[in-house]
């Protein structure tokens, strides 16, 4: 069974759970984070050699049928040509949020997000450095700031909470969210830089029996 570490409580309101990294069934993970009052933070990527495999499109549809559609947040990790394989797909499932990649964040495809009934966020890697207003591809409804390279195992770049800062000093009504190697540590550093959500993984969820071994 997966079970959630006691320090989350201390970030009411801050924390979801990404169930990339879920020790047992990532559908479970998502039953035991929308019954603690955590939304569900679920990746769909392109294939990539040496690292786990993301969400697929059957977990995403299980999720998506045990958990209200308001707290899934589905980040798409890859090429624009991947997005449009699948985001129709996603679509169908009325996800609350879906995260876009900059390169595939165009306004036709936030349209479609939009007309699904969800908020389109941009994720944020190495596509501005914080310094003047970003160009922002089409206007997001939210902003992720990727603490890792996107689909990789790096460890935290805590120097890029100087991008939640720059965004929330220039875009006050955009809320921003961070991803990426966030631990019980990191969590108050990413709290003082002024985040509205903090996505954790590995650091959130354990598994019961390995607890008890």
């Amino acid at each position: 069974m997966t079970a959630l570490a006691a320090w989350h409580a201390g970030f009411a309101g801050l924390v979801a759970g990404s169930v990339y990294a879920a020790p047992d069934s990532r559908v479970a993970a998502a039953q035991t984070l929308a019954a603690s009052g955590l939304d569900v933070h679920v990746d769909v990527m392109a294939a990539s050699e040496g690292l786990p495999q993301g969400v697929s499109l059957a977990e995403l549809q299980m999720i998506s049928a045990v958990v209200d559609r308001e707290r899934v947040g589905v980040h798409l990790i890859g090429s624009p040509d991947f997005v449009d394989a699948v985001l129709p797909k996603i679509l169908a499932l009325r996800p609350g949020v879906v995260f876009l990649p900059w390169r595939a964040f165009t306004g036709e495809r936030v349209e479609a997000v939009h007309a699904a009934g969800g908020a389109a966020w941009i994720a944020v890697w190495r596509e501005w450095d914080g310094l003047g207003e970003p160009r922002w591809p089409a206007h997001p409804d939210g902003v992720l700031v990727m603490l890792i390279e996107p689909g990789t195992r790096d460890r935290c770049r805590l120097d890029r909470l100087g991008l939640v800062t720059a965004c929330t000093a220039m875009f006050s009504e955009l809320p921003v969210a961070v991803d990426g190697g966030v631990t019980e540590e990191i969590a108050p550093l990413c709290a003082a830089a002024g985040v509205h959500q903090m996505i954790v993984g590995r650091a959130l969820m354990t598994s019961e029996r390995r607890e008890a071994m």
